[in-house]
């Protein structure tokens, strides 16, 4: 999947996930549902999961062809069934979007189809990086309670 706007979804990663210490210097691949390959200026490649609201260091390129070479790796990459879901319910991407979850759903990891989403790929690495940062410290299982303010 080809990015949008690749130096203003850069950006986000770099004002969003800053608090990681990590410096982004490209997006190297997109999934539908928002996840990305990243490269960082020491050439470290990262694996960042909107859904899990985390970053994981891989290593050098060839650590990261193999990170994304598993099966397992692959399915959550792909994502079929919520992609399908979302696509049925929601119609396809427009340029610049990804499917996600509401989010509530993002929070308590809630995966029904009635839960997803179209969202600007900027906007969902905005939402995901300040979620993470807010919630990096809290014990598993932690309930939380959204305040919306404007």
């Amino acid at each position: 999947m080809t990015l949008a706007e690749p130096a203003r979804a850069l950006q986000a990663l770099n004002s969003a996930w800053r608090w990681t210490g990590v410096e982004f210097a490209e997006i190297v691949a997109q999934s539908l549902m928002g996840h990305l390959l990243t490269v960082d200026r020491a050439g470290t490649y990262h694996y960042l999961d909107p859904d899990l609201l985390t970053l994981c260091p891989l290593g050098d390129e060839a650590a990261a062809q193999l990170h994304m070479a598993q099966s397992e790796t692959q399915r959550v990459w792909r994502a079929d069934a919520l992609v399908d879901a979302a696509t049925e319910r929601l119609g396809f991407t427009a340029l610049g979007e990804v499917y996600s979850r509401t989010l509530p759903a993002l929070l308590a990891g809630d995966y029904g189809h009635e839960h997803l989403i179209r969202i600007s790929l900027v906007e969902l690495i905005y939402l995901t990086g300040d979620l993470a940062r807010q919630t990096r410290d809290l014990p598993e299982g932690a309930r939380v309670q959204l305040k919306v303010t404007k």
